[in-house]
């Protein structure tokens, strides 16, 4: 039996629906007041069946198609003149989830939020959680995380607390193990580990993460460091004044040897090997 036809007893998809709701859209093409059988007028009553209809989550469109409804037009143009009949369907529609742009919503709910932690304290998965038709769908509990923080806050909280049962569990299922299952029971322990771990990584985790506090905290305890050893090296030129075989007068440099500790001639002439000065005299130094 369709909806909104309790007395005329026409079930959807019969010919009579089908003719009823094409008459239907027939009349709000030529802008009928509505209805299938001739106008379908104002009152109170049908407008808080059709309220009642929307806050229940039925667009207006599915409301209209049904027969013995109004058509949209009819709907809008008493919404247009009556400033209540505006009100009451927008606060059907609000209470609903819908939004001004004709789309839904998510509709936030504390007690569905709270029920969802307790679950996965338990031990459930969000996924069996989320195939429960009371329970909103895997989407919409990501939205509300990202909307709600502190919704956020209490998922991650119940992972925890789903983690430190799933070690327990572990123990429960180790000290079970018989020669025979020891192989299966390995690999549940493995994948409770690991699950463990991704759950609360802080705790349970193999790799822990360090914090600024934590790395304050081990340069304190930490012994000092000794100093590194520092060698420097100073090389030092000596400038000495020779003559040249035509009389020339020249600045000639000297570096010691590293090895022999000697004075060598840094630059010695073409033929002449770079050896220490061997003569008594080396003659005046000038200063450097």
């Amino acid at each position: 039996m369709a909806r909104g036809d309790e007395g005329g007893g026409v079930a959807a998809g019969e010919p009579a629906y089908v003719r009823a709701v094409k008459a239907n859209r027939k009349g709000n093409r030529r802008g009928m007041v509505g209805g299938v059988a001739g106008s379908v007028r104002y009152s109170k009553a049908m407008v808080r069946r059709i309220c009642e209809r929307i806050e229940s989550g039925e667009s207006l469109r599915t409301i209209c198609a049904d027969v013995g409804m109004p058509n949209r037009s009819s709907v809008r143009a008493w919404a247009a003149r009556t400033p209540k009949v505006a009100a009451d369907l927008d606060r059907a529609r609000a209470a609903a989830g819908w939004h001004g742009l004709g789309g839904r919503q998510p509709v936030w709910c504390e007690q569905t939020a709270a029920d969802i932690c307790t679950r996965l304290a338990a031990g459930e998965t969000m996924e069996q959680i989320c195939e429960d038709p009371t329970m909103p769908s895997r989407t919409l509990v990501y939205y509300w995380r990202t909307r709600h923080p502190a919704f956020g806050e209490a998922v991650m909280l119940a992972r925890q607390v789903q983690a430190e049962r799933f070690c327990d569990l572990g123990w429960e299922i180790a000290s079970a193990v018989t020669p025979g299952d020891a192989y299966a029971t390995h690999v549940k322990l493995t994948h409770l580990r690991w699950t463990a771990g991704a759950l609360a990584p802080a705790r349970f985790g193999r790799f822990k993460a360090v914090t600024q506090a934590d790395e304050a905290e081990a340069e304190l305890a930490a012994p000092p460091a000794a100093p590194a050893e520092t060698r420097v090296t100073f090389c030092v030129r000596h400038f000495r004044k020779e003559i040249g075989p035509d009389g020339t007068p020249k600045v000639v440099a000297y570096l010691r040897n590293s090895h022999t500790g000697e004075l060598e001639r840094e630059h010695p002439e073409p033929g002449q090997a770079a050896g220490p000065v061997v003569d008594d005299d080396p003659g005046a130094w000038l200063p450097s």
